[in-house]
């Protein structure tokens, strides 16, 4: 699972960029005609480089898979899903495929390739308009989801957060045994809560924040990135959705009471599924805690101590106002 830094303060990131000779080698596969202009595009995930390409064809998007998502079944599920949410009326950057076959990604040594029509638009500007329209997209993905068949094996993950992954990824020096131990009970709660209020996995979209939506002026027009989609938890796809929108600009541990009603509203209006109150507030402290281990983990030279101080303040302002946030879902 690809995992972007958690709300809170931001890792430091190191991109790698996409060099000459293997944009060159890959984009030999396509028919694009005259290749204008190859520029990188310093966005997403340090993990996976991309760059964007003006060429005869249009404005495109070329891509490289982060390790751990590159595995060719993994991108044929991915990329079956895509087309199944595309053909169910969700808007998704299309793919584009190669002259000979047309396949959907490309493979050069070790490395794989994707290739996009670019979407332009512009980020996520913490307006109560762009939240309820990324909690109805939330929504609408489920629901479209509910309708696609794919042939791939899909990727699984079983359970909503792990709790062995906790304190082994807190600073030991910069935290007390006390925060630790916190963060460890979360996350322990948050399994027990999802297995005692199981429902059905089902197919997510495995990444939702800010970064993986389109926007154009106060419209949403597309949500792309559907490099860890799988087999998972909805209601923790809610949460996750729910703590990214929900961020002030401040990184407060507070979130944002009108943007985070905003998106809850936004998903209810499109969903097909019914989520209790009580279980969504419960389970949104151990996903934020899951997600700040999960993003340590992708990087484990960086100091992760500021993001992981946020992190955990965050986590326990959610986890200390737990009737709030109960009365506030079940009030909408």
């Amino acid at each position: 699972m690809a995992h972007q830094p958690p709300p809170g303060p931001r890792s430091p990131a190191i991109h790698a960029d996409l060099n000459h000779d293997e944009i060159r080698t890959v984009l030999a596969r396509y028919e694009l005609g005259a290749v204008h202009r190859v520029s990188d595009l310093r966005a997403g995930s340090a993990l996976s480089p991309k760059a964007i390409v003006e060429c005869e064809r249009g404005k495109l998007l070329l891509k490289r898979r982060a390790r751990g998502l590159d595995i060719p079944t993994v991108v044929a599920f991915a990329h079956e899903v895509m087309l199944g949410c595309s053909r169910g009326g969700l808007c998704v950057p299309p793919l584009v495929g190669t002259k000979a076959e047309n396949n959907s990604m490309v493979q050069v040594r070790d490395f794989v390739y994707e290739l996009f029509v670019f979407i332009e638009g512009s980020p996520y500007a913490r307006t109560t308009a762009h939240a309820f329209q990324s909690g109805a997209l939330l929504g609408e993905t489920h629901r479209v989801m509910d309708t696609v068949r794919t042939h791939s094996e899909p990727s699984v993950e079983p359970v909503v957060v792990d709790p062995a992954r906790g304190a082994g990824w807190v600073p030991t020096d910069r935290f007390d045994q006390s925060a630790i131990e916190h963060a460890t009970r979360l996350l322990q709660y948050g399994e027990d809560l999802v297995r005692a209020n199981a429902s059905p996995n089902a197919l997510v979209h495995g990444d939702w924040h800010p970064g993986n939506m389109i926007y154009q002026g106060d419209h949403i027009v597309a949500v792309c990135d559907f490099d860890s989609t799988r087999i998972g938890s909805r209601i923790r796809e809610l949460a996750q959705g729910l703590l990214y929108f929900s961020l002030r600009s401040d990184n407060t541990a507070e979130p944002d009471r009108a943007l985070l009603e905003a998106f809850w509203d936004g998903y209810r209006s499109d969903s097909p599924m019914s989520v209790d109150p009580r279980v969504l507030a419960s389970l949104m402290p151990a996903v934020l805690v899951d997600e700040g281990f999960a993003s340590a983990a992708t990087t484990p030279n960086a100091n992760h101590g500021p993001m992981l101080a946020g992190v955990l303040a965050r986590a326990r302002w959610l986890d200390d106002h737990h009737d709030k946030l109960t009365s506030i879902f079940a009030s909408r």
